[in-house]
C-alpha cells in the first residue's frame, strides 16, 4: 500500500480508523488496524470497523508469550472497541480464515458468490443516463430514499461516496446513473478492468427493486462504452437487489474468500446474514 492510499484510507476517512500496534526494542514489528465506516444496522447508523490491514514482522511471531503478537494485539483491538462497536468484519481467504477464528475470535457470516452477467442480456439502457467520477446534490435524495430500504449496509450519503469512490488513489471508479423527469432512479459505481467491469455498489430509490433492471441496463451500457462486454455482481441475501440479481443468467461462482466477523454486541448482529445489502465495495476497500 502506497503512503498515499493508507493516508486516503484512514486520515482521509470521514469515519476514521483504529489500530492496535505492538512494538518491541523501539521499533513498531506489528499491526491490526481497522478502516471505519458508518453502517446501517438495522436501518440505524452505527460506525464499525473493516479488518484487513494485519501484518506482524517476521522475527517477531514468537513474542507475546503463548498469545503471540498476533493474537495479543487482536485481543487488544477488540477489548478497545467493546461498547464502541456493534461488529467488525473481514473478507479472508481460507487460509487466513483459519488463523482469524482460531486467534481473533472471529465467525463467518457467509461466502462471497460472483454472478457474471453478459451485459448485452440486460437489455437497452433507459433515457437519463449520465455518468461521471463523482456525484453532486442531485444524489442527496437518492440515499434518502434507498437507505429505508437498507436493514444492514454501509452508509453511502454523498460524502462518502465521493471519498469511498472519487478521491482514492491507485484505483479508478466510473459512476452511472439515470433520471427520470430529473429525478435520480438509481446510481451504481463501476470498476473496470479489460473487458469485466465489477458493479462496485449500486443503489435504487424504489423500496421493491423496481428501479434496478434499468440501472444495471444503464451501468451495462457504460462498461461497453469503457470496453467491457461482461458484468459482476455480488449475491446479495438482503436489500431491494436480492431477487433482482437471482433472476439474472449467467455464471455462479465461488469468489474464493467468505465475510467473516467478530461480534461484540450479539443481539445489534442477528439478523445481518440474512438481511445485508452485500455489495463488492465493502470488500475492495480492504
Amino acid at each position: 500500500m502506497t503512503e498515499a492510499e493508507w493516508s486516503w484510507k484512514f486520515e482521509w476517512n470521514p469515519d476514521g480508523g483504529f489500530a492496535t500496534v505492538a512494538v518491541a526494542g523501539g521499533a513498531i514489528v506489528g499491526n491490526y488496524a481497522g478502516c471505519a465506516s458508518s453502517f446501517l444496522v438495522r436501518g440505524t447508523p452505527a460506525l464499525v470497523y473493516f479488518v484487513g490491514d494485519v501484518a506482524t514482522e517476521p522475527s517477531a511471531r514468537s513474542l507475546g508469550g503463548r498469545h503471540g503478537v498476533y493474537r495479543t494485539m487482536a485481543g487488544a483491538f477488540y477489548a478497545a472497541l467493546a461498547g464502541k462497536a456493534p461488529f467488525c468484519f473481514g473478507f479472508p481467504n481460507d487460509r487466513a480464515l483459519t488463523i482469524s477464528h482460531r486467534l481473533a475470535g472471529t465467525q463467518t457470516v457467509l461466502p462471497i458468490r460472483h454472478v457474471r452477467v453478459e451485459g448485452a442480456s440486460l437489455g437497452p439502457a433507459p433515457a437519463g443516463v449520465e455518468s461521471s467520477d463523482s456525484v453532486d446534490e442531485a444524489f442527496d435524495s437518492l440515499w434518502q430514499e434507498a437507505s429505508r430500504a437498507i436493514a444492514f449496509g454501509a452508509v453511502r450519503d454523498r460524502p462518502r461516496v465521493n471519498w469511498r469512490f472519487h478521491s482514492r488513489p491507485n484505483r479508478y471508479y466510473r459512476m452511472v446513473w439515470w433520471k427520470e423527469r430529473g429525478v435520480m432512479r438509481g446510481w451504481a459505481v463501476l470498476s473496470v478492468s479489460a473487458d469485466r467491469a465489477l458493479v462496485a455498489d449500486f443503489l435504487g430509490r424504489d423500496p421493491s427493486g423496481a428501479d434496478l433492471p434499468a440501472l444495471f441496463a444503464a451501468a451495462a451500457s457504460e462498461a461497453g462504452r469503457m470496453g467491457a462486454r461482461e458484468l459482476v455482481f455480488w449475491e446479495t441475501p438482503g436489500g431491494p437487489a436480492r431477487d433482482v440479481i437471482a433472476q439474472f443468467p449467467g455464471e455462479r461462482e465461488s469468489a474464493g474468500f467468505s465475510m467473516i466477523a467478530r461480534v461484540l454486541e450479539p443481539e445489534r448482529f442477528d439478523g445481518l446474514a440474512e438481511g445485508i445489502h452485500l455489495v463488492p465495495s465493502l470488500y475492495d476497500l480492504v
